[in-house]
């Protein structure tokens, strides 16, 4: 393998990661559950060898007042990367994993853990300031197939891959300057006019609320969207903002904005897109609310907003946007950032955010000698005022995620969110 160095420069997008974690735990969570069980040692070995061959994870993310930077570690063969959990309260367990907070500084980018009953299920973390949602999907797909090959051949390595350490520069170089000064106003975050309504700076009690569309209903909905040449995101976002409009209770009349990730490696070269790194941005589309109208109608204005967005290739500007942003460094950066994160905790007011990880690929989720019978990509836990909502979808089925803080008392809300957002979906 070749030499790593010891240090690189943090991406811009990884520095925007890590400002955000005032407002979420910043963690990438994958639960993938077997029909049987799998070899844990040979798991073991393949999460080892991933930490190498993409490079990122099995660095140290190291603040800096200019610019930060990921630092080499040097005990990568003395830290447990992957965990083994069983007995009687095993799914108990588990949850208390996906919501353990973690640290940036001190634990490895990546966690994984096995949870053992007839059958194994396996979850994967990576901290989000090394991965978006995007990276962890790709991740799972590292290590699927790097399990697969040590079966048949135990001294498998999987090839180094090093774009994702320089995904910063492949994303600005494949878009193009003047594409980026005119995309450059479309990149700025509307003030929020609006947020969920959890309180609090109780950040402890971490919990998520899931929800299942199957088969027979998405289909009704992707049928639905034909009829209305919308797409299944814009019915979803259509019945975001609708549930939004019941929970909140905005006046008529006032831009509401929802923040919408987009993954920028569709405008790279597939011999050039990273796979386990950061490369999102947001699109921000906004409506009003108008009283008494039809989900048809709704999803008629979304389709619009969103149709404009994307007419003019969305996010190309982001890179060019960040890069103008630190050239004020990071700890000014992180000053204006603490300061408008402290206008919202004060206020209440947050975008919400809808994330669509998109389709867990079933081919590329194969491990070989054991079934995969179920996959979900989770949201990070995020806190007050802050809200999202993420699905991903595998074998046609819809898992929608949300995590938050304080369990106990906020939950009652969530729940009715989630209430009144399946009862907005068509069928």
């Amino acid at each position: 393998m070749p030499s790593l160095p010891l240090r690189f420069p943090a991406s811009t997008y990884d520095q925007i990661m890590y400002l955000g974690r005032k407002g979420s735990d910043q963690q990438a969570r994958c639960v993938i559950s077997f029909a049987g069980r799998i070899n844990a040692d040979r798991m073991a070995r393949a999460v080892r060898l991933t930490v190498d061959a993409e490079p990122v994870l099995g660095y140290r993310f190291v603040v800096h007042p200019w610019r930060p930077y990921w630092e080499r570690r040097d005990d990568l063969d003395h830290i447990e990367l992957l965990s083994v959990v069983k007995g009687a309260h095993v799914e108990d367990e588990l949850w208390r994993f996906v919501t353990m907070p973690l640290d940036p500084f001190a634990d490895p980018q990546v966690q994984a853990s096995i949870f053992r009953s007839d059958r194994d299920t396996l979850c994967i973390k990576l901290n989000h300031v090394a991965a978006d949602g995007e990276g962890v999907k790709q991740y799972a797909y590292l290590l699927a197939t790097t399990y697969r090959k040590l079966a048949t051949d135990p001294s498998y390595r999987p090839e180094l891959y090093l774009e994702g350490m320089l995904c910063q520069s492949n994303a600005f170089g494949g878009t193009g300057f003047l594409k980026s000064i005119i995309a450059l106003r479309r990149c700025i975050m509307p003030r929020p006019a609006w947020g969920f309504p959890l309180t609090g700076n109780d950040l402890s009690d971490r919990a998520f609320e899931i929800r299942r569309i199957r088969p027979e209903r998405f289909s009704i909905i992707k049928e639905y969207g034909r009829r209305q040449q919308a797409s299944v995101n814009d019915i979803v976002l259509a019945a975001f903002y609708r549930a939004l409009f019941k929970i909140i209770d905005p006046p008529k009349g006032v831009s509401l904005c929802v923040s919408v990730p987009i993954d920028l490696r569709r405008y790279l070269p597939p011999s050039k897109a990273p796979t386990v790194c950061n490369l999102l941005c947001c699109l921000y589309p906004t409506i009003t609310r108008e009283y008494r109208e039809t989900f048809e109608h709704t999803l008629g204005r979304i389709h619009e907003a969103m149709a404009a967005i994307k007419s003019t290739e969305p996010g190309v500007g982001t890179p060019l946007y960040q890069k103008l942003i630190f050239k004020l460094g990071f700890e000014r950066v992180q000053y204006i950032t603490d300061r408008i994160t402290g206008w919202m905790v004060r206020t209440g007011k947050a975008n919400p955010c809808l994330s669509n990880v998109g389709i867990i690929n079933e081919q590329q989720l194969d491990f070989g000698d054991v079934e995969v019978a179920d996959a979900f990509v989770l949201s990070p836990v995020e806190y007050p005022p802050h809200f999202m909502l993420a699905f991903s979808t595998f074998r046609e089925t819809i898992t929608f995620t949300s995590g938050f803080c304080n369990a106990i008392t906020q939950r009652p809300v969530i729940e009715r969110f989630f209430n009144l957002f399946e009862s907005e979906l068509p069928g």
